[in-house]
This record gives C-alpha cells, sequence and structure tokens, in this order.
C-alpha cells in the first residue's frame, strides 16, 4: 500500500493517508470543523481524560476502513479491488460530517426541542438533525459544499458515498455496507479502542490485527470471520457491552448530558418562540435557517461560550440563566434508577413531579424518564449485511450468536430508566419514588 502521508497516532501508532485526495478532504473547513467536536459527549464529566475529537476518530475509522479493506484485496482481488479500497476509506473519512455539538447528544438534543416545543412547525423544521447522517448526506452532495466540490472533481459517485453514510443498500457489494455500516463497521472497531484509551479504562480493547487476519469474502461479496476467529469477535462484541453500561451509560454523565440538551434545547425553543434571549449569532442563525452551512457555527466551544453568555448576560430568563451556571460550575441533577413498572408509574403521575419541581423553583421540564435501550447484537436473518457470519470448517454459514453463548446472551434487549431531576428536589421526590414501591 502507498502512504502519502503518515499521522501520529494514539491508538493506531501511525495512520496511514493513502492519497493525497484524502489530505485535501481533511484540509476542507467541514472536515476541520471536526476538531471542535468532542467524540464522547458528557463523558468527560466523568472520565477527564475523554476530551478526544470527531476529527482524530474519523482519521481512525478510515485508516481501519483501509486497513480491513486491504487485507481482503489481498486474498480476494477478483471480488475488492483498489478502487474499492479507496471508496470505503474515503465514505469513513467522511461520514461523521454532520454531527452537531457534542456528538451524538445534539440529536437528543434536537429529539427534546420537537417533544416540548409548543409550535407544530418545530418538528418538520429540525427533524433532519435528529440523525447527523442526514447531514452528512446534505454536504455530499450540496455541490457548494468543500467536500463535494472534491469529489465531484475527483470523479466519485457522490451519491453512492451518500447511501454508504446513510446505511442504505449497496446489493452489489454488501462489503461496502458491511465496512461504513454494519454491527462490525469501521466506524464501531475504531471508537471502541479510542474511548477505551481515552477514558483510561481496558475495556475496548482488542487485536485488530488478529481480527483482521481472520476475515475472509464470500463469492458474493459478503465478509465472513472463519471460525477460528471467534474467540477475536467476541472480543469486539464484549468490549462494547463493557463500554456501553461502564462509560457511555453511566449516570453521571446521563445526568449532566441531561442538563446540557435541556439548555439548549430550551435556547432554541424561546428563540424559536421570538422571545427575547442573549444569544450568540451562530445560535440565531441556526434557528433562523436550520440547514448543514448554518450548523457548520455550531461547536462544542460555541455552546461553551453561549453557556458563559447565558450565565452572566440572560436577564429575561432565569432558568435559563440558572442552568446554565449550574452546567459551569458542576452542580448536576441527581438521578434514581427505576425498573419498569416504576418508571411507568412515574409518569402515570407525572403531576405528582411537577408539583414538587415547582414547589422548588422550576419549571415541569426540569425533570425527565431518561429511557434508553441497550442490546450489544441484534439477530438477523442469515447473511443480512448487518449480520456477522461465521464460516464453519465445513464450510457452512453461521450467525455469530448461533456459535457463541456468550454472544447469544446479549442479544436481548435492556431498558435502562432514569428519573433525572434538580437537586434541591431530591428528598421529596425520594420519598416519592419510594411510595411508589409499597
Amino acid at each position: 500500500m502507498t502512504v502519502y502521508r503518515s499521522i501520529a497516532d494514539t491508538v493506531h501508532k501511525y495512520i496511514d493517508v493513502p492519497e493525497k485526495l484524502f489530505i485535501d478532504i481533511i484540509d476542507t473547513g467541514e472536515f476541520q470543523r471536526l476538531r471542535r467536536i468532542i467524540q464522547l459527549g458528557g463523558v468527560s464529566i466523568s472520565y477527564p481524560s475523554a476530551t478526544h475529537s470527531r476529527f482524530m476518530h474519523s482519521l481512525g475509522a478510515s485508516h481501519v476502513a483501509n486497513g480491513l479493506a486491504s487485507e481482503l484485496n489481498q486474498r480476494h482481488p477478483d471480488i475488492l479491488s483498489k478502487d474499492d479500497i479507496a471508496l470505503v476509506s474515503l465514505t469513513a473519512l467522511i461520514h461523521d460530517i454532520g454531527h452537531g455539538p457534542f456528538s451524538h447528544m445534539f440529536e437528543d438534543t434536537i429529539r427534546m426541542l420537537c417533544r416540548n416545543s409548543e409550535n407544530p412547525n418545530c418538528t418538520e423544521k429540525f427533524t433532519a438533525f435528529e440523525r447527523h447522517e442526514n447531514l452528512s448526506e446534505q454536504i455530499v452532495l450540496d455541490g457548494i459544499s468543500e467536500i463535494a466540490t472534491i469529489l465531484e472533481k475527483e470523479g466519485y459517485n457522490r451519491h453512492r458515498i451518500a447511501d454508504l453514510i446513510q446505511g442504505r443498500s449497496v446489493e452489489d457489494k454488501p462489503f461496502y455496507n458491511q465496512v461504513i455500516n454494519s454491527q462490525l463497521d469501521a466506524d464501531a472497531l475504531d471508537y471502541l479502542m479510542r474511548d477505551s484509551v481515552a477514558t483510561g479504562v481496558s475495556f475496548g480493547m482488542y487485536n485488530l490485527e488478529r481480527l483482521f487476519a481472520m476475515l475472509e469474502l464470500t463469492p458474493k461479496g459478503l465478509i465472513v470471520i472463519r471460525e477460528k476467529g471467534l474467540q477475536s469477535i467476541e472480543q469486539v462484541v464484549i468490549a462494547l457491552y463493557m463500554q456501553f453500561t461502564r462509560v457511555y451509560f453511566h449516570k453521571t454523565v446521563r445526568c449532566w448530558e441531561y442538563m446540557l440538551k435541556l439548555f439548549i434545547s430550551q435556547v432554541l425553543q424561546k428563540i424559536e418562540e421570538k422571545n427575547k434571549l442573549a444569544v450568540l449569532p451562530f445560535i440565531q442563525d441556526f434557528v433562523d435557517k436550520p440547514y448543514w452551512k448554518s450548523l457548520m457555527g455550531l461547536t462544542d466551544d460555541i455552546i461553551y461560550t453561549q453557556l458563559q453568555y447565558s450565565a452572566t448576560k440572560e436577564e429575561n430568563d432565569p432558568f435559563i440563566r440558572k442552568l446554565a451556571k449550574d452546567i459551569l460550575h458542576r452542580n448536576l441533577y441527581k438521578s434514581i434508577p427505576l425498573t419498569e413498572e416504576m418508571a411507568q408509574n412515574i409518569i402515570e403521575n407525572e403531576d405528582k413531579i411537577n408539583f414538587i419541581v415547582r414547589k422548588h423553583g422550576y419549571p415541569t421540564v426540569s425533570w425527565e424518564v431518561d429511557q434508553f435501550m441497550s442490546r450489544y447484537y441484534t439477530t438477523f436473518d442469515e447473511e443480512d449485511r448487518f449480520a456477522i457470519m461465521l464460516k464453519m470448517k465445513d464450510g457452512s454459514l453461521k450467525q455469530l450468536s448461533e456459535v457463541s453463548e456468550i454472544v447469544a446472551g446479549l442479544t436481548k434487549p435492556k431498558y435502562n430508566n432514569l428519573l433525572i431531576f434538580p437537586a434541591p428536589c431530591r428528598e421529596d421526590i425520594t420519598k416519592l419514588v419510594k411510595e411508589f414501591l409499597i
């Protein structure tokens, strides 16, 4: 493999850039913006060293895609070509360019905005921002973006790249979708290791080179793992389980992220409702014309600046002012884990929670039953491109969950429920929750 440039990296040691085209993409304003988007949202509130950016993750995902495809090209040059390597590496590089501030947290923020807004047009206006892939697609397809201009000049099929980013099936070459958007894609293979290194925990570490050595292609172009690679892929699924349960779903992280989502959504909602706020022009521009170009002005540093601005200059909305101060000073909301039955009881008796939060001077939007589902391996029909297939010694194909008892135990979805509320309400809300247990 030719190397145009090497970039030092804490995870892969060196990330090899295969050609100048990749540097041209990296140097665009749309890609450089990812330096100012944190990879893990609010995780750094509990794991202070987890401040790595979407920029480095995107470089890493491209590196993994390149390595994976190059390995398969050496074994199956008649199925996977050099052009295929370039396409999947390039797509992995730009797959995250549509992320908003604090990455996936911004998508949840937009959902909160649409849920709480009294404006019936809110969902239609902002719905595209509920998935960062929608914005990545806009950037790739809009001829005025720097990235689109480069791709067009180099003769790349921008619609195929957009389809891959969105997870739309490319029937003639299923390995495209597997590398870019599956349960064994370059995105996850990079972020599991990168997030593990950054947080200082070892849950996400596995042997990437050994995993690559276990891969091969079927005549139909489907990536499968040889049976002796079972433990290598089990390591990846277990790493996913450990990272989510111990890091991404940490209760303190969920509380901080809820507060920031509430702050941003309240600011956006009040601007949309024409309330007078102390607000930065970048945020005003986004509300006035939500599109990929106005999103480019929103980064983590802009949101932190707005927090400082609201904490010191906001005069018309005391709740936004207080919320900003609490976030900046790490005066976090509290949480209580709930069973499914308890969560349902809380939701059915929301008036009692509303009474408590109002009694302590908070609006009713300041509490929530945070419900999120986790499943670490999803079963699919045989040879579905999202499934992880093992090639057995007799040549037959079996899905990973059929062969591994460990993975089979992680296929059942788990529903998590966390009651989040302002700290001054803790005593009253704890008493109320105990009543539901009686």
